[in-house]
């Protein structure tokens, strides 16, 4: 329930939109989950009413017997989600955003865990070389982004 986990860190943080919303319906729509409210959320706009929208979100997880996780594993999944990004560009300034991201939410929110200490040393790292382009940083980068992927926590 990555998709559940990475929602509930979004409204967590304040930064749940609509879309949000949508998309996770039709994620688990996807995955063969289905409920009468699922279902309604499903099939609403993005520029329907917020408060509409989280009614039926909160009728769902009712319905499916879904429970707000636990911060920690939404902020696990929100980690990885930024790991994918990293993975996916090329950009070294889409890249260093990333790392920053990720460097706030292990820092700041999750007081540095010792399995995700990998990224304190990579945003140290970029301030060294003043945020400028350097392959083998890059490099490291991207590995230490697939190796957090390939690990179960």
């Amino acid at each position: 329930m990555k998709e559940t986990n990475l929602l509930f860190y979004k409204i967590q943080k304040g930064t749940v939109t609509t879309h949000d919303y949508i998309n996770w319906s039709h994620g688990l729509l996807s995955n063969e989950i289905s409920s009468p409210s699922l279902n309604i959320l499903s099939s609403c706009s993005p520029f329907d009413n917020i408060f509409q929208i989280e009614s039926y979100f909160n009728r769902s997880l009712k319905e499916l017997g879904i429970e707000q996780p636990a911060f920690e594993a939404c902020a696990r999944v929100y980690i990885d989600f930024l790991a994918m990004k990293i993975i996916e560009t090329d950009d070294h300034k889409r890249i260093f955003h990333l790392v920053d991201r990720i460097f706030k939410v292990v820092a700041v929110e999750m007081d540095y865990p010792d399995d995700l200490f990998p990224w304190i040393e990579i945003c140290e790292w970029m301030d060294r070389i003043n945020y400028n382009y350097e392959r083998d940083v890059i490099l490291h980068i991207k590995n230490e982004a697939m190796l957090l992927l390939c690990s179960d926590y």
